[in-house]
């Protein structure tokens, strides 16, 4: 898959909203491997190699709940910050390490901007599975409760014309006779507001839908339209 090395994509101070669990970033300057706000570090293996990027080199494997954070021993500059949602599969294998032999090691499969980037981790401590158990479950728990995080549409969540509610979701209001005007003639609906998100589908077919999560909506505002003021989202 492409090439190993990538710039990183923005400028310390740059950044808007949530990038960690979306972004691979390859020698990140130190600042963004540091932890956002809401971000925390569920594990910390040492002596892990890159064995694909970095063979040869003993490192920190951060395990957060927003992605992996990979730092060479020797030189810190050197790293890898690899986010969740970037990841396709998780798999572990035989892989040749300089520092271990032939092992087996966790291979990581990404997608990025349109590249394909595949990592291989091993860990350098013999008779130890945190390196697979960990980021297994981490990600595991990511990528089921993508609803929370993610914008989605013409998603399984109506059924018999009541919301499927995420567990701790808790609905605050239902408004039906909503009209949604992303098309030229409007669609009759009901939207939903919960303390997670706020979801609309139509009368017609519960199948088309949206579901926004609030830490997805940059603007809330009222404007004019033909049927009147409108919310948008």
């Amino acid at each position: 898959p492409g090439s190993r090395r990538m710039k990183p994509m923005a400028k310390p101070g740059d950044e808007t909203g949530t990038w960690q669990d979306s972004e691979i970033r390859f020698d990140a300057p130190l600042s963004q491997l540091a932890l956002r706000p809401g971000e925390f570090q569920i594990d910390g293996i040492g002596s892990v190699e890159d064995t694909k990027g970095n063979n040869g080199e003993k490192g920190m494997l951060s395990i957060t709940n927003l992605r992996l954070i990979w730092q060479c021993q020797r030189n810190s500059k050197v790293n890898l910050s690899i986010g969740y949602g970037a990841i396709i599969s998780l798999n572990i294998r035989n892989a040749n390490s300089r520092l271990r032999g032939s092992t087996q090691a966790l291979f990581v499969m990404t997608k990025f901007n349109a590249a394909r980037f595949e990592f291989v981790f091993t860990n350098l401590v013999k008779e130890s599975p945190r390196l697979f158990t960990t980021v297994q479950a981490v990600y595991r728990a990511y990528d089921t409760s993508r609803l929370y995080r993610d914008l989605k549409l013409r998603a399984a969540i109506v059924k018999g014309k009541q919301l499927v509610q995420l567990p701790g979701e808790e609905i605050c209001s239902r408004v039906d006779g909503v009209w949604n005007l992303s098309s030229d003639q409007g669609n009759l609906g009901t939207f939903f507001i919960t303390n997670i998100r706020v979801v609309w589908f139509a009368k017609q077919s519960e199948n088309f839908n949206v579901s926004i999560p609030y830490m997805q909506i940059r603007q809330v505002r009222i404007r004019d339209s033909k049927f009147g003021p409108a919310l948008v989202v």
